[in-house]
């Protein structure tokens, strides 16, 4: 992460913030560090132990408030798989698609023209107006895919 990058999200917050008529406080700005340096697809989970390393007195419902708080913020988007979310930085970031592992939860990020172009052309061809998407392709990443092909099949 740049020192740039971190005072704008930085920015962002304390904005929406004052807007909200909320308060700083130092919990949310070292989540936000956090959350920021991890800059990939985290859980709560996740993100509660990498801030409890130098905050021990975060907790589960605190990381949780404030990441639906980077959310409304524009900072952050939650991905839903399953029973999990998880939480990605959102902001200065081009648009992108995900490959979902359905075995071990790796997420790759992946970015198309043609998908983005086939959509466009399909939606004006129906007159609908796209206004944001998400898209998650599910199945299983090299690893787990060779994994399955290894386990003996039964007889």
């Amino acid at each position: 992460m740049s020192p740039a990058a971190g005072r704008e999200e930085r920015q962002v917050l304390t904005s929406y913030l004052t807007r909200n008529h909320l308060k700083r406080s130092a919990q949310r700005e070292a989540i936000l560090d956090a959350f920021v340096r991890a800059g990939h697809h985290v859980s709560v989970e996740d993100l509660l132990k990498i801030v409890r390393r130098k905050h021990a007195d975060v907790g589960r419902t605190t990381i949780y408030r404030t990441l639906k708080l980077f959310k409304e913020a524009g900072l952050a988007s939650e991905l839903l798989f399953g029973s999990e979310a998880r939480f990605e930085p959102v902001w200065n970031r081009d648009h992108h698609d995900h490959f979902v592992c359905i075995v071990c939860g790796e997420i790759s990020e992946f970015q198309s023209p043609e998908i983005e172009r086939l959509q466009e052309e399909i939606a004006a061809g129906i007159g609908f107006a796209i206004e944001g998407h998400r898209h998650h392709i599910f199945g299983r990443c090299r690893r787990c895919a060779a994994r399955k092909q290894r386990e003996p099949r039964p007889t």
